[in-house]
C-alpha cells in the first residue's frame, strides 16, 4: 500500500468517525441519516456533473451500482437500529471490526482475491484489537457476553456485514469507472431508498424541521459521509479491497478519541492496548 493511499484512508477514517459521532447526538437518528444522504447528493452535484462529462459510464457498471445501493441502504437501516440499542463506544468498534473479516471472506470466496501472508497478519491484528476494544480484560469468557446480548448486537453485526458487502461491490464498480462518480450515483440511490423506507415506516419527523434544528450537523454530516465513502472507493482502484476495508478500521481510534473529548466517555487500559493493536495492524498492512 502506497503512502498516498494510506493518508487518503486515514483522512477518510477521520471523516467516518466524525459523522458517526454527530449522529449519536441526535434522537431522530434514522431521519437524520436520510437527511445527510440528501445533503451529500446536493453538495456534491457539481463534482458529479463534472465527472459525468469527463469520464466514461460503462453499462456493465450498472449491476454493481444496484448491488452497492441495496447494500448501503440496508447498512443505514441496520446502523440506525444498532445505535438505538447500543452505546457508541460499544457498538462502533464491533460494527467496524466485522467489516474486514466479512470483506476478506467474500473477496477470497467470490472474486478470488489473493494477498500476502503479511496482509493476513495485519488484518488479524486489526481484528484482534477490534474484538477486545470494549472488554475490561482480555478474557474470552467476557467476550462471550456479546453473543449473549444478541438481541441488541445482531443489528451491529448486520450493519458491519452490509458494509463489507458494499466494499466488495464498490471495488468491482471502481475497477470499471471513476470511483467518485460511482459512489455519487450510489449515494443518489441510497437517498432515494432510505427516503422510501422512512415513508413506509410512517416516520413522524419533518426533514425540514430536522434541518432547522441541526443545520451544522446536517452540513457536516453531508460533507463527511460522502468523503469517507468515496475516498475509500477511490483507494480501491489501486489497492486490494481487503486492505482498504481493514485500514479503514482505524476510524475506531478516531471514534474513541471523539468519544473521550466530545461525549465524555471513559476508556480502559484494555481499550488503549486494543487501539495499539489496530495501529500495529495498519503498519503491517502498509509494509505488505
Amino acid at each position: 500500500m502506497s503512502t498516498t493511499i494510506l493518508l487518503i484512508l486515514l483522512f477518510a477514517a477521520v471523516c467516518h468517525a466524525v459523522w458517526n459521532a454527530l449522529s449519536k447526538k441526535i434522537e431522530e437518528r434514522d431521519a437524520f441519516f436520510t437527511l445527510i444522504l440528501g445533503a451529500s447528493v446536493i453538495l456534491y452535484f457539481p463534482l458529479a456533473l463534472y465527472l459525468w462529462q469527463t469520464s466514461s459510464f460503462p453499462p456493465g457498471a450498472i449491476k454493481w451500482l444496484l448491488l452497492s445501493t441495496c447494500s448501503e441502504v440496508l447498512y443505514f437501516v441496520a446502523l440506525g437500529r444498532a445505535y438505538a440499542k447500543n452505546h457508541l463506544s460499544y457498538a462502533y468498534p464491533i460494527l467496524r471490526g466485522t467489516a474486514p473479516i466479512v470483506t476478506t471472506l467474500i473477496s477470497i470466496a467470490v472474486i478470488g482475491t489473493t494477498i500476502a501472508w503479511t496482509g493476513y497478519l495485519g488484518i488479524l491484528v486489526i481484528v484482534a484489537g477490534v474484538v477486545f476494544m470494549n472488554q475490561q480484560t482480555f478474557s474470552l469468557r467476557e467476550l462471550g457476553s456479546i453473543v449473549k446480548d444478541w438481541g441488541n448486537m445482531k443489528w451491529v453485526f448486520l450493519a458491519g456485514s452490509f458494509s463489507a458487502c458494499s466494499s466488495v461491490v464498490d471495488g468491482m464498480g471502481a475497477a470499471m469507472m471513476s470511483g467518485l462518480l460511482f459512489k455519487y450515483v450510489v449515494f443518489f440511490g441510497m437517498f432515494a431508498g432510505k427516503w422510501l423506507i422512512d415513508r413506509r415506516a410512517a416516520r413522524k419527523v419533518s426533514y425540514l424541521a430536522l434541518l432547522k434544528k441541526y443545520p451544522w450537523h446536517t452540513l457536516a454530516g453531508g460533507v463527511f459521509v460522502f468523503i469517507s465513502n468515496s475516498l475509500a472507493v477511490y483507494a480501491m482502484q489501486t489497492t486490494p479491497v481487503t486492505y482498504v476495508a481493514s485500514v479503514r478500521e482505524i476510524s475506531i481510534v478516531f471514534a474513541t478519541l471523539i468519544g473521550i473529548v466530545w461525549l465524555k466517555e471513559q476508556v480502559s487500559l484494555v481499550k488503549w492496548i486494543s487501539i495499539g493493536l489496530i495501529l500495529a495492524g495498519v503498519v503491517i498492512i502498509k509494509l505488505s
